[in-house]
């Protein structure tokens, strides 16, 4: 344990305020937002481009938190008995403190980078031997500049093997995580080949990610990449080269069989020789299980210990899942990983959920973890207490020390040794109207559990990445000047994505304002309980009487509209926020230039009722380099026309004219607020903004069938088949969204990560691909109608429309699944 003159040491920092220099120090926090225990905490205040730490420190001083790192001076008087250390650089202190802690271990520590398969290959290398090694490892996908030092923080006493990731974006990054993990051996995995951002070229790539390895004793990496051979060699860092072509390498590895859709390699080396059967048979998956053999192989780790484990890989799921559950429950499911970093996440995630008062928490023991037991499970206790579940529902015979925690708490405990006991008495458990977390260790099979109380659903979804949502959110906040404001669009139902679940999570974030078209749709997030500011776009007579019960804020277009409006808000007796729409070009809503004289008069007249929070316009092709001119003289209009309104109130109302595509390409108008839509959920073309995709729908095969020559397939006949073929039917149809335009072969499904086109018109509710090529096409094939591969552009070019349409046809019978990863 640290104190925090410890900390303040280790940061080389200033003491700005030392109110007890002992203070422990255990819990490092970077996000206000996922304070668990706050005694013992330090929060590190990061400043971004549009959030700034140092404006949450009153906050979490008042819920606890008494020691702080900041990188400017901070008023004192409000926080009188905190310690807090100024810095010149938050960021570089945090990888400071963790190189210093990582310093006083000596065991061997694994660290893996490469552009693929980092996360695969430290979960892998985890799985094979956290049985026989108490190891630490990192939470996920946690290896950027702030990831990797709070996962190295986690090393402690008792630990015998460490396995950590890194990776960087750009120059000059992992000279700095160096000595933050300094590994004892290194794993490079692989470079991309693609040109990234950040680097001149894949060779100077290489170099950088080459520098972890800068003090290691040997890196593992694949013979058959030269350009990483070449360049560690050049660095004169010792190699242990496998291969399966070069029988010079450290380690010849031969593939001699396939059997049953597992892949058998003989492997040879100096000491010996030996074989294992891999559960699978790609390319991808078998480099990144020959790096961790060649590892183990290498750290000459009892072959026995491990040898047999190889046949039980799981497929690593990074995900944490959010879905419809029995009985109006809400599932979290986060099965894939047990450990303190990733318990903190799937708390934090649980906590913006909160739509159920009630809450249930379903955990298994933790596995992989070093030191003592009791130690662990009272910090699993501090962690959960605070967020009231009422019942804590425990697998496995370590969490014994879990229950002895929380015997003095109020919510109800059950113990279980199996997840099969706990199946056997899931309906006595009478789940309803609840939030159940599901989360633990992999070797539990707690799907079962999730997937037993999961709503029976159709077999078409659609999932809805979030954390995808949230890293393209970060890259549009990279291109605003400070002070910018961003409303975020979630109307028709966020595009697809489902309206209260994207609002929530968008809240999370901090975002200014949400938009939505109609009142109805504003209703239904504060119903949820969203609590941001909430514009509507089109307000109506009829829903006029919506705006002031559900504090929802109208777009005003029109002198008559402002008049209706107004006298509602002057019958309730309420002064009512609105934005003021100007025409500018696009010719859809909007007070034009000679509406101007009387809106002022109707502005003054209706003062004390009517508050003016912003002033905008809509940009009707910022997407179109062929069309700046206009564009621009659109928003000069826009200035011109916002200088004329008056306004009679305190404060200045915020001017917005830019959408996702004027935020890239009109970045020096992005006056106020900015307002952020397609570009968010990844929709659309945007250059070198490398923006993930956010939506995958999917379905299933439901039969398969060979149809013969001269038979037709589908309504109408359209496909006449001419050669014996395989048809497979889709339970997926126009009325689940897929446009009936884009059957009888004009756009190709996705089976096995094979093209399966589609055959015949697309049916309501089912839709028949040619899958006479796909061989392992079966009942239950997972079939991708969109996402990564193919992008919803092509689906949206196929039918003969824009991918808005594509995700506002999405029905509702299809069910949304979120995902964090």
């Amino acid at each position: 344990m640290y104190t925090i003159s410890d900390i303040h040491q280790m940061a080389e920092s200033q003491l700005f305020q030392c109110h007890n220099p002992t203070s422990p120090i255990n819990h490092l926090l970077v996000d206000s937002r996922q304070l668990q225990q706050s005694a013992d905490t330090m929060f590190f205040a990061l400043s971004g481009l549009r959030q700034d730490g140092h404006q949450f420190i009153q906050d979490l001083y008042q819920k606890g938190v008494r020691n702080f790192m900041v990188s400017k001076p901070i008023g004192l008087d409000s926080i009188p008995e905190a310690n807090v250390l100024l810095v010149h650089d938050v960021i570089r202190s945090l990888q400071r403190i963790a190189a210093k802690h990582r310093a006083q271990f000596n065991i061997p520590v694994i660290g893996i980078t490469g552009s693929n398969g980092k996360t695969i290959v430290k979960e892998w290398l985890s799985h094979l031997l956290y049985h026989s090694y108490d190891l630490i490892k990192s939470p996920k996908s946690f290896n950027s500049q702030i990831g990797v030092p709070l996962s190295v923080w986690h090393m402690q006493e008792g630990a015998e093997i460490a396995i950590f990731e890194a990776g960087i974006s750009t120059t000059e990054e992992m000279q700095h995580l160096q000595p933050v993990i300094h590994p004892t051996v290194g794993v490079f995995t692989n470079i991309g080949s693609a040109h990234e951002k950040g680097f001149a070229d894949i060779r100077q790539k290489v170099i950088e990610k080459s520098q972890l390895f800068a003090d290691t004793k040997c890196v593992i990496c694949r013979a058959e990449h030269d350009l990483i051979v070449n360049t560690l060699r050049a660095k004169e860092i010792p190699l242990f080269r496998w291969s399966t072509s070069d029988r010079s390498a450290d380690l010849y590895i031969e593939k001699s069989s396939v059997q049953n859709g597992s892949s058998i390699y003989k492997y040879i080396y100096e000491q010996g020789k030996g074989t294992i059967a891999i559960p699978f048979d790609n390319d991808i998956a078998e480099e990144n299980a020959l790096h961790c053999l060649a590892v183990l192989v290498y750290m000459k780790l009892e072959e026995s210990l491990w040898k047999d484990r190889f046949t039980s890989l799981p497929a690593v799921e990074m995900r944490l899942e959010a879905k419809e559950g029995i009985n109006n429950c809400l599932i979290i499911n986060d099965v894939y990983s047990a450990d303190l970093p990733s318990l903190s996440g799937a708390l934090s995630f649980a906590r913006q959920q909160n739509q159920h008062k009630k809450r249930t928490l379903i955990l298994s023991e933790f596995e992989q973890h070093a030191g003592s037991r009791d130690e662990l499970y009272r910090q699993i206790a501090n962690m959960i207490v605070p967020y009231g579940f009422e019942r804590v529902l425990l697998i496995g015979s370590d969490t014994r020390f879990l229950s002895a925690h929380l015997a003095e708490e109020s919510c109800i405990v059950k113990h279980y040794m199996t997840t099969e006991e706990l199946l056997e008495d899931i309906n006595r458990l009478s789940f309803r109207d609840e939030l159940i977390l599901v989360k633990g260790a992999r070797s539990h099979g707690l799907e079962r559990i999730s997937d037993r109380l999961s709503l029976k659903q159709h077999q078409t979804i659609l999932e809805v990445n979030l954390g995808a949502l949230a890293r393209n959110l970060k890259k549009f906040e990279a291109k605003l000047k400070p002070g910018v404001k961003i409303m975020a669009m979630v109307k028709a139902a966020a595009y697809g994505s489902g309206a209260v679940e994207v609002a929530r999570f968008l809240e999370s974030r901090n975002l200014d304002y949400l938009a939505v078209a109609y009142a109805d749709e504003g209703v239904e997030l504060r119903e949820a309980g969203i609590t941001l500011p909430i514009m509507v776009l089109s307000t109506d007579q009829s829903s006029i009487p919506l705006l002031s019960k559900y504090d929802l804020e109208p777009e005003v277009f029109s002198l008559d509209q402002m008049d209706r409006v107004a006298a509602q808000a002057s019958d309730h007796g309420k002064q009512l926020p609105i934005h003021l729409k100007l025409e500018t070009g696009m010719h859809r809503l909007g007070f034009e230039e000679g509406d101007l004289r009387a809106l002022n008069a109707g502005l003054s007249r209706w003062e004390g009722v009517l508050t003016v929070r912003s002033i905008f316009s809509h940009l009707a092709v910022s997407d179109d380099a062929d069309e700046l001119a206009f564009t621009r003289q659109q928003i000069d209009t826009f200035k011109r026309l916002s200088q004329i309104v008056e306004v009679c109130q305190p404060g200045q109302p915020l001017l917005h004219i830019l959408n996702s595509h004027g935020i890239l390409n009109f970045p020096e108008d992005q006056f106020d607020m900015v307002r952020l839509g397609v570009g968010m959920y990844g929709i659309g073309s945007f250059r070198n903004m490398d923006l993930e995709v956010v939506h995958h729908l999917k379905s299933t095969i439901l039969q398969i069938k060979t149809v013969k020559p001269g038979a037709t397939i589908g309504y109408g006949r359209r496909e006449h088949v001419r050669q014996e073929m395989r048809i497979a039917t889709v339970g997926i149809g126009y009325a689940d969204g897929l446009i009936r335009k884009a059957g009888n072969r004009r756009y190709a499904l996705i089976v096995n990560g094979v093209e399966a086109p589609i055959v015949g018109n697309i049916c309501m509710d089912m839709t028949m691909i040619d899958v006479t090529h796909i061989s392992n096409a079966s009942i239950g094939s997972v079939v991708t109608v969109f996402g990564t591969n193919p992008r919803v552009d092509a689906l949206a070019v196929a039918a003969d429309t824009i991918p808005y349409e594509v995700f506002t046809n999405i029905s509702k019978r299809v069910k949304r699944l979120y995902i964090y990863d």
